[in-house]
């Protein structure tokens, strides 16, 4: 079975993280972008996810 590809935004406060979106590139750029705008004082991250990353319930998110 194939999976299709994923990435992963990350919010973080320091070490702490605060939100996090799995999703297809396309809307993960879109949340990214949209999370850089909202807090532009704090890190965004955007990653790849291998098939190993998440499980299947992960996709209907």
């Amino acid at each position: 079975m194939t999976f299709p590809t994923r990435h992963r935004v990350r919010l973080w406060f320091g070490p702490h993280q605060l939100a996090d979106y799995i999703g297809e590139p396309a809307g993960a750029a879109r949340h990214e972008a949209a999370m850089r705008r909202r807090f532009p004082g704090l890190k965004v991250t955007n990653e790849p996810l291998r098939a190993t990353d998440y499980s299947t319930a992960d996709l209907h998110r």
